[in-house]
């Protein structure tokens, strides 16, 4: 027996086709993106991430360590904030030097917030206290 070929039997359309694979580029190249631009610049930039050590409290003061420090920044670049009881004071920006202190008034009550530099290098570092 001899094969019949039929001719009228097409597969998909040259126009079709072309859409598609345009389509699928077009869909590889967003995820290649989304997947690449994640390893280009980190999400929530590059800023700068303090760890701190647990509260020592006496004779009326409270001492905050630093335990540690992604980068050296200025301390004046942070801002510190306190709670007492219920009510809360304006954030205020540190003091650029050690041994110097910002004020915040809560309530009635001033408080005083101290930077000790420990290293001298005028950058928070792992050591400092507040």
């Amino acid at each position: 027996m001899k094969s019949v070929i039929r001719k009228d039997e097409a597969a998909v359309s040259p126009v079709i086709a072309t859409i598609l694979m345009v389509a699928i580029t077009v869909v590889l190249a967003a995820v290649l993106y989304v997947m690449v631009s994640g390893l280009i610049s980190p999400v929530g930039g590059n800023k700068p991430l303090v760890t701190f050590s647990a509260v020592d409290q006496s004779a009326g003061n409270a001492t905050i360590g630093v335990a540690g420090a992604s980068q050296s920044v200025s301390p004046s670049n942070y801002k510190v904030n306190l709670q007492v009881g219920t009510s809360t004071g304006s954030a205020v920006a540190m003091p650029t030097t050690g041994g110097q202190f910002v004020s915040m008034t809560i309530g009635t009550t001033t408080y005083r917030i101290y930077w000790t530099d420990i290293g001298g290098e005028k950058t928070v570092n792992p050591g400092d206290q507040f």
